[in-house]
């Protein structure tokens, strides 16, 4: 409590499926705490609270994130969440064929209601724990049962979704019942638009990035050079591969080996020690000045220190150096979710791409040019595209939805005996049993049936599965629970 009423909680649910979500939904997080804090400096109690019109000072409020997959599911749901990982590393093909093949709605439904008892009933007790006052999705995969659970429990909430893909947006980030969505892209505005979403719940702010990217540079390019120890006279070629090092920064790295540019390597590994080790290893054997660097906190000084950027198709990276007005050579994507950004960096002239290490070193030669027309060019077009204050925006429209300090909370009269619904939840061993014919029954149990005078066992009861037509009713049951 605080002279203005009741603290108010918002509730970050995402998942660390790639470091993105996180990332996302951090910088929301650091933007509103600056929010918070130029309230305290500005003068008191000089303006209205946005979501309700009213007098009432902005009410105190407490930001939590949790991973929602780690913190409230369990296996198999668990386990198989955290193999996107893994499965972009060594089977991008394989989870791109997975991608599509989910991206209607009746395949996406139909594996939502399959995973879904994996994680209802532990998000339904961490949202009745922490009894948030607004709820921000920051993934495709909890909006639905978000909506599921607040309607078990007998309560309503805002519910805010931020999507952070830039163009090939899945339909699993369209839920209905969703209070407002923020986009990043018109591109993405036109799918909500098209998935059913009103117009009115869609916001195009931007992809949510570090608060630091906002802020006006304070120095020149050669003077974040300097900063960094790097050549303040010679343009920096970054190369870099996401927080854990990966995105093909090794296969960069070895292509640029034996170039020899008018220019300086700047490569970050991220949490790849491995990698960050072998490349010290090899600094010698580099044509070009190299400085390779681990993980860092200061991304904006390396993107405003450098020329042009090499990376993934990674969404963040793009929109980052955007902020920082940096062309962009964009070397591989992520299958499905990640192909549409190369058509945005390239529809909007604001960068390369460059598939294989030949085209790397052309697109390199085409950038790192005397002139450098081409490469101002690109800088005009991402000052125009970017969206540096996202984060800022998104704030604001999520503390939009926040009740006044002084208004009553919803978890008021809420009694979680007299107002919480039980969940018609189907279980796995009964999907499971509507896909599978009948098991055949050993030869052995029917010989022993026979001796006793019984009939012989149906193996449909294996395990406990049901017979086919309560299959149905349960299935049809939950079908009319969830319209």
């Amino acid at each position: 409590m605080t002279g203005t009423g009741r603290t108010r909680t918002i509730l970050f649910l995402i998942a660390d499926t790639g470091a993105g979500h996180r990332s996302a939904a951090n910088a929301i997080v650091r933007a509103m705490a600056e929010l918070k804090q130029q309230r305290r400096q500005a003068p008191a109690a000089r303006g209205r609270h946005p979501a309700t019109g009213a007098g009432d000072a902005h009410p105190a409020y407490n930001m939590v994130i949790v991973d929602a997959f780690e913190e409230c599911s369990h296996f198999p749901l668990r386990n198989g969440v955290f193999l996107y990982g893994p499965a972009i590393k060594y089977s991008p093909r394989l989870y791109g064929r997975i991608y599509r093949a989910t991206n209607s709605t009746q395949r996406f439904e139909a594996a939502r209601r399959i995973c879904q008892p994996f994680l209802r009933q532990g998000l339904r007790r961490l949202i009745e724990r922490i009894q948030p006052d607004v709820i921000v999705s920051v993934h495709p995969l909890l909006n639905h049962i978000t909506l599921q659970v607040l309607n078990d429990i007998g309560i309503r909430i805002p519910v805010l979704t931020v999507v952070t893909d830039l163009v090939s947006i899945h339909c699993a980030w369209f839920a209905r019942g969703v209070d407002a969505y923020s986009v990043p892209t018109e591109t993405a505005r036109q799918l909500a638009l098209g998935a059913g979403v009103a117009g009115k719940r869609v916001r195009l702010l931007g992809m949510p990035i570090d608060p630091k990217f906002a802020r006006a540079p304070e120095y020149t390019r050669e003077q974040f050079r300097a900063e960094l120890g790097l050549d303040p006279t010679l343009p920096v070629i970054l190369l870099v591969g996401g927080g854990e090092g990966a995105g093909g920064l090794r296969l960069a790295a070895e292509t640029l080996k034996y170039v020899d540019l008018p220019a300086q390597l700047a490569i970050i590994t991220g949490r790849n020690q491995r990698l960050r080790a072998d490349l010290q290893r090899e600094l010698g054997e580099f044509a070009m000045p190299t400085h390779v660097f681990g993980f860092v906190k200061n991304m904006p000084t390396f993107m405003r220190a450098a020329d042009v950027v090499v990376t993934k198709a990674g969404p963040g990276t793009i929109c980052e150096a955007l902020a920082c007005d940096l062309p962009i050579i964009l070397t591989g994507a992520v299958p499905g979710q990640e192909e549409g950004n190369i058509d945005y960096v390239l529809d909007n002239e604001v960068g390369l791409y460059a598939p294989t290490p030949d085209d790397l070193i052309a697109a390199l030669d085409r950038l790192i040019e005397p002139s450098g027309s081409e490469l101002a060019w690109f800088r005009e077009n991402a000052c125009r595209l970017s969206h540096a204050q996202a984060s800022f925006d998104i704030a604001r429209l999520i503390l939009s939805y926040v009740p006044a300090g002084k208004a009553p909370s919803v978890w008021g009269g809420w009694s979680k005996r007299a107002h919480a619904r039980r969940p018609r939840v189907t279980v796995l061993r009964h999907v499971v049993a509507a896909r599978m014919p009948p098991l055949p029954v050993p030869i052995g149990a029917r010989l022993r049936a026979r001796r006793m005078g019984r009939h012989a066992p149906n193996r449909s009861y294996v395990f406990g599965l049901a017979r086919m037509a309560e299959v149905r009713r349960l299935l049809r049951r939950e079908r009319d629970a969830q319209i």
